[in-house]
């Protein structure tokens, strides 16, 4: 699913500008460098299902459990400036469809009812608060988010509510996959497809720990979902992160 490996992604990339609140940003958004770990943990159905609500989603199910993902970027080069973002999603199908799972996974970006259901987005810098917000509807706050990408273990606070620890360990490589995620954008259903250019290294998901150390919003979720007491299936790294962040499709409004 790398689609673009061995090729320059963003050498011939044509961006408008899109005006915000905070002023005009353009898009798409390329990020040029950057580091990026990655944990993905099979929860309880009732979990995810508890933190979706109302909204016309079902948990994704993969061995009768769902899939979690937790995110951490350290973002070195950006066409909107370097900053660090903290991320939780749920891999989730529109309520009513049944998409195969050889589908998803063979190319998710054509399963255009499966995408990642971005619960919390904490970032550092109020530029990418404003566009995540205005534009795409992710849920952004700003906050402190303390990174650290050593060559064998990754140390990460998101200020006041969660510390992630991850240790290098032996896997495989292989190319990057794309982020596709669902967002609400004024009860507007919005998914967007992240292309990336990057390699990643599995390994070390025995190694990750996650604790919480306070409140907001995002350890709320952690917490509701039992991200502090189970370890993640897999886990996986960069240190060479290259993606194109687009505006994303609309895909018509939210029936709750």
């Amino acid at each position: 699913m790398g689609h673009f490996s061995g090729t320059d992604i963003l050498g011939d990339i044509k961006q408008s500008a899109m005006p915000t609140s905070s002023g005009a940003v353009a898009l798409p958004i390329l990020y040029r460098d950057g580091s990026m770990l990655v944990a993905g943990y099979r929860i309880d159905i009732a979990r995810a299902q508890a933190i979706l609500g109302d909204l016309p989603f079902e948990p994704v199910l993969i061995l009768g459990r769902a899939l979690v993902l937790l995110t951490v970027f350290e973002y070195r080069d950006t066409t909107i400036g370097s900053y660090n973002e903290f991320g939780i999603g749920i891999l989730v199908q529109r309520a009513g469809t049944s998409p195969s799972l050889w589908r998803i996974l063979h190319d998710i970006r054509k399963v255009e009812e499966v995408g990642l259901f971005v619960t919390n987005l904490p970032v550092t810098v109020q530029v990418a608060f404003t566009a995540g917000v205005e534009l795409w509807g992710y849920p952004k706050y700003v906050t402190g988010i303390n990174t650290s990408f050593g060559p064998d273990s990754v140390m990460t606070t998101l200020e006041h509510e969660i510390v992630v620890a991850h240790s290098r360990g032996f896997g495989l490589e292989m190319d990057g996959i794309p982020f596709v995620t669902f967002t609400r954008r004024q009860n507007r259903l919005i998914r967007t497809i992240v292309e990336v250019d990057h390699r990643v290294r599995f390994g070390g998901a025995s190694s990750v720990s996650l604790s919480i150390i306070g409140d907001g919003p995002t350890a709320a979720t952690a917490k509701a979902l039992g991200l502090d007491t189970v370890r993640p299936a897999f886990a996986f790294r960069t240190d060479a992160l290259k993606a194109i962040l687009p505006a994303g499709k609309d895909l018509g409004s939210i029936k709750t």
